[in-house]
């Protein structure tokens, strides 16, 4: 009964159902079922395709503007090493017990650190691990893992600098303040708008 209410309104409205959902095969992130979004995250309308049960994990205090699309797996497109089109699935889509016969690993899922912000436009393809305190440039393409505190951007996207040494990055680690208590993150906040090196100094485990 709602299909066809919901159809009829469509079609008063002079769009056909279907082809509205073909061109908007996705889902917002804050909806999606199998992601994980970390304390105080947030995201201003970022999207996600999908066409398996791949975790998208999310950490805590992360950024993600608006549009930045997630794909989470490949869709079966690499399944096969002499076509990309996805036969297996198409040609048993009524059968899917024969789907099994052809399953392969593919790249699935996305993991994100903390303190991660991520820019307007980019897209995460699968497979791929963004580490703590990374900056994704906007219109950026990550198709490869992204080390701690650096910033990336490109298509593909490339490491243009690190925001730390290595040895400020391995105690940044290890301070963690995003597992800090709330409380103690608002005791502390000049701190974050303080010298990064006195705020090392001060916080160094």
């Amino acid at each position: 009964m709602i299909f066809f209410i919901r159809n009829l309104i469509w079609k008063i409205l002079g769009l056909n159902f279907k082809n509205v959902l073909r061109i908007h095969d996705y889902v917002f992130l804050k909806d999606d079922p199998y992601t994980s979004l970390g304390y105080r995250t947030y995201e201003n309308g970022a999207l996600v395709w999908r066409w398996s049960e791949s975790q998208i994990i999310i950490g805590k205090y992360c950024s993600i503007a608006n549009n930045v699309r997630f794909i989470a797996d490949e869709g079966h497109h690499t399944a096969s090493k002499i076509t990309s089109f996805p036969l297996a699935i198409n040609l048993y889509k009524d059968e899917p017990e024969h789907n099994k016969n052809w399953t392969v690993e593919q790249k699935e899922g996305i993991t994100i650190g903390n303190d991660v912000w991520i820019g307007m436009n980019s897209i995460i393809l699968p497979g791929v691990h963004i580490g703590d305190g990374a900056t994704i440039a906007a219109n950026s393409i990550v198709t490869k893992n992204v080390p701690d505190y650096s910033v990336v951007g490109g298509n593909p996207a490339k490491v243009l600098k690190f925001k730390f040494d290595k040895n400020q990055i391995d105690i940044l680690k290890k301070i963690c303040w995003w597992d800090w208590n709330e409380d103690l993150i608002k005791e502390r906040i000049e701190d974050f708008y303080s010298n990064p090196e006195t705020f090392i100094k001060k916080y160094q485990i």
